[in-house]
């Protein structure tokens, strides 16, 4: 199989997938519908519900998609069909067929490490849904926190060529499986947002109190209720001691915004990733310059110019002094 056919054939199963779960495509608006209409509802706007803004597709006289076309009463009752096979279909794959789901799973871990970016990060958004799905099931718990969790951290570590520009999706998916499955903490859909603590089990300080989306993985889903050490022991292996790991949740623990969390672990695999420089592998590394690890750790070179700088501004105001010699006025303006 050469490599034209490999890369055609991973990015139709990413786009497949995609679609499958209302990741993209006409499914896609649904959810997207569905997340307007909660937000204006929060808001309690009655009147934003029952029309739209005027657009090249409607002409706000009455209710429209997100995408900005108008909505009929017919397509109402079809987005609450489409919500229900999506619901189910999820479910299905994922839950109800052990086979189906253990080598889905798997076809997404290894397309998380093909070289291709376009593969790659579409299969980020994959793996996000799985974890709201899935992510409170025991059986699955060696699969995502062992084997899901090294590959993206290795990912990250190895900093390969091919996933410049994709680093931080990358990151986003190593937050969402520690704080799922060690932390206690959930997220909005596809990882947004911050993180969400669970309060521990009044009867058990070892355990976190289950989330109540746990069988809803379009409001959040659920998180592992006993906390799984396997991530721990991926990070142990790339060379963290057990007080760095510690320090590392009690980050994570007190500053749970989106951008702070990944920062921090952005920090934490920029150590680990210095401990492997000179083990390029197969594929070539990415450069300080354009890694996402070693961006602040940059300083900006400014050289010096060839030679001195002359703005135009600078031309002009030489005219207009050569201009006001007063040799060069008329004859009789040295008369007084």
């Amino acid at each position: 199989m050469t490599d034209k056919v490999r890369v055609d054939l991973t990015r139709t199963f990413s786009d497949m997938i995609q679609s499958v779960l209302a990741l993209k495509g006409g499914w896609a608006l649904v959810l997207a519908n569905k997340s307007k209409e909660d937000a204006l509802k929060k808001n309690g706007s009655k009147q934003a519900q029952s029309s739209g803004p005027k657009s090249q597709f409607s002409d706000g006289s009455g209710p429209t998609n997100a995408d900005g076309t108008k909505r009929t009463l017919v397509r109402l009752h079809l987005d609450a069909r489409k919500l229900l096979r999506i619901d189910k279909l999820c479910h299905f794959l994922l839950l109800e067929n052990e086979q189906i789901a253990g080598y889905l799973v798997l076809t997404l871990i290894q397309c998380l490490e093909y070289p291709d970016a376009y593969t790659c990060r579409r299969c980020t958004r994959i793996v996000h849904r799985v974890l709201e799905t899935v992510a409170w099931v025991d059986r699955y718990t060696e699969l995502l926190g062992y084997r899901l969790f090294s590959v993206a951290v290795k990912a990250i570590i190895t900093e390969p060529k091919w996933m410049v520009g994709i680093e931080w999706d990358m990151i986003n998916i190593i937050r969402d499986i520690y704080g799922r499955l060690v932390l206690g903490q959930y997220y909005l859909p596809s990882g947004q947002g911050p993180g969400l603590q669970q309060p521990r089990d009044a009867s058990n300080s070892m355990r976190f109190d289950q989330t109540k989306a746990v069988g809803k993985p379009l409001l959040g889903g659920g998180i592992l209720p006993n906390p799984s050490d396997f991530p721990r022991r991926v990070l142990m292996e790339i060379g963290m001691s057990q007080d760095d790991i510690l320090a590392l949740e009690k980050k994570l623990v007190e500053k749970r915004s989106a951008k702070d969390q990944k920062e921090t672990l952005r920090d934490v695999l920029r150590v680990a990733a210095d401990k492997t420089k000179g083990q390029n592998g197969v594929l070539e590394r990415a450069g300080e310059e354009e890694s996402l690890l070693h961006q602040n750790t940059r300083k900006p070179e400014v050289t010096a110019l060839p030679e001195k700088l002359v703005t135009y501004s600078q031309l002009k105001r030489k005219e207009e002094k050569n201009a006001e010699d007063p040799s060069d006025g008329p004859w009789h303006g040295n008369l007084f």
